[in-house]
């Protein structure tokens, strides 16, 4: 997976030579048709299915994807700086095989574009490494640092991401692909977030006033001079509190966890959709045997269960070659797993 920026100009930057304002535009390219790559090498890429790459990437963005300046939302707010919105992309459309995005501006975002503070547009947009297929757009940028020729622009070079470092992070197996590594991402978001929200209500608890998510350290403080107090009453209240919203936030990161790893196993071809959310119930309490049974099983992507012969004996449950030995190593009921073949094969179909 690989995250790449492509500047497209607005014409409308250029639309005024005589100096008054200039139109802003209801609709604006995002990304060309064909095979392009940038002036400083990256690429080529190209767009596999425009329709279906604009219904993907409106509905991940919940119908509305942001336009900034200068890619703020990617740079900006791992400072701690502001990000606001210039414009939201409401609509894309295939044109000619290139991707078009209808914009609903902000007035400081109109007022930028009448009076020619910028020139070009940048989507952020995530592709495969290895094709180059485009997967799905993110958000724009309003910028002035084109780098492509004609009518799209690149941006100066992002870092690239390790895959495999990325998969090793988020636990999941080497070959995992995009998809399963945003899937994973997302989950691994919404955790810290769980956290975040977590860690604040405890340092309330804690009587920690704060803007923001009061550090650990500021918390144990806060503990260590109540218990120096005179209100042996109170601290037995608020160490109660903290020690209940610690055990929530242990299961919530623990079920995360479990969430991911087991559904990318069943992304994986796993036979075990079936018994899904007993596998992330064991994975909650010994994650490092539930990993190494899942990492045990055989994919039914890579032939095995699916691909039985013809004639293949079966034992006293029905089960045929691999089957027998799969249920034994999983300890479930056989009747049960074939229902999870079952269940898995016509995923796969």
């Amino acid at each position: 997976m690989h995250v790449a920026a492509i500047h497209s100009l607005l014409p409308v930057a250029e639309a005024s030579a005589s100096g008054g304002a200039a139109p802003v535009p209801e609709w604006i390219q995002l990304l060309p048709a064909g095979t392009f790559s940038g002036l400083d090498g990256r690429g080529p890429y190209h767009m596999k299915d425009v329709a279906a790459l604009a219904t993907k990437s409106l509905q991940a963005a919940g119908g509305r994807l942001p336009i900034d300046e200068n890619h703020q939302i990617d740079t900006g707010l791992k400072a701690g700086a502001p990000a606001p919105a210039r414009g939201w992309i409401v609509d894309l459309q295939a044109r000619d095989g290139a991707l078009w995005g209808r914009v609903e501006w902000t007035p400081t975002g109109r007022t930028l574009v009448e009076e020619k503070a910028y020139r070009g547009i940048s989507p952020s947009f995530v592709c495969n490494e290895k094709t180059g297929e485009v997967l799905q757009v993110m958000r724009a940028a309003l910028t002035n640092n084109p780098n492509l020729s004609l009518a799209t622009l690149h941006t100066a070079q992002e870092p690239t991401v390790d895959l495999k470092k990325l998969r090793a992070a988020l636990g999941l197996a080497e070959d995992a692909d995009e998809a399963a590594i945003l899937a994973a991402a997302e989950t691994s978001r919404t955790a810290v977030a769980t956290h975040a929200q977590q860690l604040a209500a405890i340092g309330k608890a804690a009587g920690i006033e704060t803007a923001g998510t009061p550090a650990a350290d500021a918390i144990v403080t806060a503990l260590q001079a109540r218990g120096a107090g005179d209100d042996p009453a109170k601290l037995r209240e608020t160490v109660v509190s903290l020690q209940a919203q610690v055990t929530t936030l242990e299961g919530e990161t623990k079920k995360a966890r479990a969430t991911a790893v087991v559904d990318e196993a069943i992304r994986a071809g796993k036979p075990i959709k079936a018994l899904r959310e007993d596998y992330i119930a064991r994975h909650c309490v010994d994650a490092a045997q539930v990993e190494k049974e899942l990492a045990a099983l055989p994919s039914l992507h890579a032939g095995g269960i699916g691909e039985r012969k013809p004639g293949a004996a079966a034992d006293a449950a029905g089960l045929v070659g691999e089957e027998a030995r799969i249920v034994a190593l999983m300890g479930v009921d056989p009747e049960a797993f074939k229902k999870a073949a079952k269940a898995a094969n016509q995923e796969v179909a």
